[in-house]
């Protein structure tokens, strides 16, 4: 801890627990200097961040005061109880389908890129564009050149906070007697988009879907082509092919995690194939999912129809300008070509593991960098077993996700042996 930090922390604690009373005198800073046998810089420092933080204020010919008045030790209290209690659960062993490789992701890199905005006051004092920042969207549209065969413009690309955002924005501007076609298999979140504007949905069958789409008079379909099938696979070619080749039927690609891909051989995307076709992706499994950051790409259709001024932004100007710099110095790239790696060979280890130690099938969901075991188990015993047992995994039509993307490789061995102990008692 550096020590304008142990000054800092020393009188907020004073303050907090009583010791320091709102109005009470604080050390002068030279006091504080012979006190804490610092530098006058290091208490400068510490005290200005007291000011900033509410805990004290400087009164003329009178110094420093504490100005934290004891309804706000309060609630600083009760919002500090609160974070505690509310604290999301660590594993001994974290398989949950909900992470990302913490490791691979270079925060220092990031840290500084997202300083560099901060301390740019002119940028900082102004709102953001509604569709993204322009630059943002010129980064973005080579990169999706170079990884998803995507020839557009930034013109035709819009900035969201994730693809449920951009899909509100999207069916904003879809005619409302449009008969929208949805996989049996479609996510909650998309369906709910669909639903909120009033759409008539028709589900489709996947044994069946192009027939489906036809028979069913469908207008709109939106489908997530990297996670299509019941058993997590991505779309095939034929079907991709046949879909494409449906030259009145408007497409919404759900490209998720469309370019990380370690196991299988890329998919063409259906963006580049037909021009009746509206993209989506985001980042928040290839970098982190606090990151949101999302895109929608246009076709010339909707690109003439949409008008930034319907709309306000939905993704943060900071995290998107250091997001285009990161772009730009080739770390978007570097970080995809080492996620490959790392993925490929952690999905190998545990499927080893999974065929040793597992009796249940098992199947690789590639797009969410997990294994899904099939187990009709007692539901209730196995979470709580799994929680004495400090092991993470998510759960749910019977099935159990085991995600390997933030596991360590040396932790993923006594992590499937504690599973299967765990499913021979249940």
């Amino acid at each position: 801890m550096k020590k304008y930090e142990v000054i800092y922390n020393t009188y907020k604690d004073s303050i907090l627990s009583g010791i320091l009373k709102y109005g009470d005198r604080v050390d002068s800073i030279r006091e504080c200097v012979k006190k804490m046998n610092v530098s006058k810089t290091t208490v400068e420092t510490a005290y200005n961040k007291l000011v900033l933080d509410g805990f004290i204020t400087s009164l003329e010919k009178v110094g420093y005061v504490v100005s934290m008045n004891p309804e706000r030790v309060l609630l600083h209290h009760e919002i500090l109880d609160y974070s505690s209690s509310h604290k999301e659960k660590s594993y001994d062993y974290d398989f949950r389908v909900q992470s990302v490789s913490l490791d691979s992701f270079e925060t220092t890199i990031w840290k500084r890129y997202m300083k560099e905005v901060l301390n740019d006051k002119k940028l900082m004092s102004s709102y953001g564009l509604s569709q993204g920042e322009y630059g943002l969207r010129q980064a973005l549209c080579k990169y999706v050149y170079q990884n998803r065969n995507i020839l557009c413009f930034p013109e035709q690309m819009v900035i969201g906070s994730n693809y449920q955002s951009l899909l509100y924005i999207f069916c904003g501007m879809l005619d409302k007697n449009k008969v929208i076609g949805l996989s049996t298999l479609v996510d909650e979140q998309a369906k709910q988009v669909f639903l909120s504007y009033g759409f008539h949905i028709e589900y489709l069958d996947l044994n069946h879907f192009i027939d489906d789409i036809q028979s069913k008079h469908v207008d709109v379909v939106y489908i997530n082509t990297t996670c299509f099938t019941v058993d997590k696979q991505s779309m095939d070619e034929k079907t991709r092919r046949k879909l494409t080749s449906l030259s009145k039927i408007l497409i919404l690609e759900d490209d998720y995690n469309g370019e990380l891909v370690y196991a299988s051989k890329i998919k063409t995307s259906l963006f580049s194939k037909n021009k009746n076709v509206i993209y989506f992706s985001s980042f928040s499994r290839l970098l982190l999912p606090s990151l949101r950051i999302g895109y929608m790409i246009l076709n010339e259709e909707y690109t003439m129809k949409y008008s930034a001024s319907s709309f306000g932004p939905t993704a943060s100007k900071i995290e998107q300008v250091a997001f285009t710099q990161y772009i730009v110095d080739g770390y978007l790239q570097k970080h995809l070509r080492k996620l490959v790696r790392e993925y490929k060979e952690k999905y190998l280890y545990l499927k080893q593991l999974l065929d040793v130690y597992i009796s249940y099938p098992a199947i690789l969901d590639e797009s969410h960098m997990a294994y899904w075991i099939s187990c009709d188990v007692d539901e209730q015993k196995l979470l709580r077993l799994c929680e004495l047992k400090s092991l993470g995994i998510t759960y749910g039509n019977h099935e159990i996700g085991l995600s390997f993307a933030s596991m360590h490789q040396d932790l993923m061995k006594d992590g499937v042996i504690r599973l299967a102990e765990i499913l021979k008692e249940c």
